[in-house]
């Protein structure tokens, strides 16, 4: 696959090291091939739930392209020099993705709903073989990190149910939401016209975020930068949304290391609302690529 990785920061280990972090994740599966029994319960059950309004959608219910369109890799950011992780997806899964595996959870996820092909990572939703239920699915980067640039390029087909959403998550549940979350994208609007950005920290959950419309049916790179002093976003390579320790009432997220997951769930009873008569039978979220920088 075309995985590239150059470790040269202290929070990026080795495959042992990757396979060691993911074994230590409730909910998630360090297996590529047959999802492993887990504990119930999701790795990002807390995550925030937007409610959707009454609104009529429009659905697309074409099926996505086989292979994702060319686009150009943009330069790396001037002040981060390489990436110290890059997956474009050519191959198989690597091992340094762990893939949910929780259909008993909230959002309920299933392993045998990840797949790669045509240099996409694929993340469906619909009713899995193996749990018999309709569910979403996930995978979670297995180095945990703090501080840095993460960047995805995705897009995510309509339909009623079910959310797209990339977010950095604690390496420690149980730290949730103290230490805080950091959400690039939840795309939970049927038809993918808009997008809402949070950032989360403290026991109360304080938050600030966006919304921002734009056209997730398409091809988008969403991106973060964490550190210290601020946590600014970037759409397609424009900043759209930053957060300085004054504009939350608990500061900025300093305490733990994330990581990286990328998500689509099943939202019924949520922030997704249920499925409808214009729901497609399977809604894939597609993953063209994925980067990772170290602190500058």
């Amino acid at each position: 696959m075309g995985l590239a990785v150059l470790c040269a920061a202290a929070s990026c280990g080795t495959n042992d090291e990757a396979d060691a972090a993911l074994e230590s994740q409730p909910g998630v599966s360090t297996s590529v091939v047959v999802p492993t029994p887990t504990p119930s319960g999701s790795v990002a059950s807390a995550a925030p739930m937007q409610k959707l309004g009454a609104a009529a959608y429009t659905t697309n219910t074409s099926p996505p392209a086989t292979t994702a369109p060319a686009a150009t890799k943009p330069a790396n950011p001037a002040g981060w020099g390489s990436p110290v992780f890059v997956d474009d997806f050519n191959g198989s899964l690597s091992s340094r993705w762990g893939k949910y595996d929780t259909p008993g959870g909230t959002p309920p996820r299933s392993g045998d709903m990840v797949s790669v092909s045509g240099g996409m990572l694929h993340l469906a939703g619909g009713v899995s073989s193996s749990a018999g239920k309709d569910v979403g699915s996930g995978v979670m980067y297995g180095i945990a990190q703090k501080y840095g640039r993460f960047e995805v390029r995705f897009r995510a087909m309509a339909g009623a149910g079910y959310g797209a959403v990339v977010l950095l998550w604690p390496q420690n549940n149980d730290d949730w939401p103290t230490v805080g979350e950091i959400d690039l994208a939840e795309v939970t609007s049927a038809d993918r016209s808009s997008f809402g950005t949070f950032l989360h920290h403290g026991s109360e959950n304080h938050q600030v975020g966006t919304d921002t419309n734009t056209d997730f049916t398409k091809f988008h790179t969403i991106a973060v930068e964490w550190l210290p002093t601020r946590v600014t976003y970037y759409l397609d390579g424009k900043k759209f949304f930053n957060v300085t320790p004054s504009q939350i009432q608990t500061g900025l997220p300093t305490e733990s290391a994330m990581n990286l997951a990328l998500q689509l769930d099943q939202g019924c009873g949520d922030y997704a609302g249920c499925r409808n008569s214009s729901t497609p039978s399977r809604v894939v979220m597609d993953v063209d690529w994925v980067r990772i920088y170290k602190a500058p």
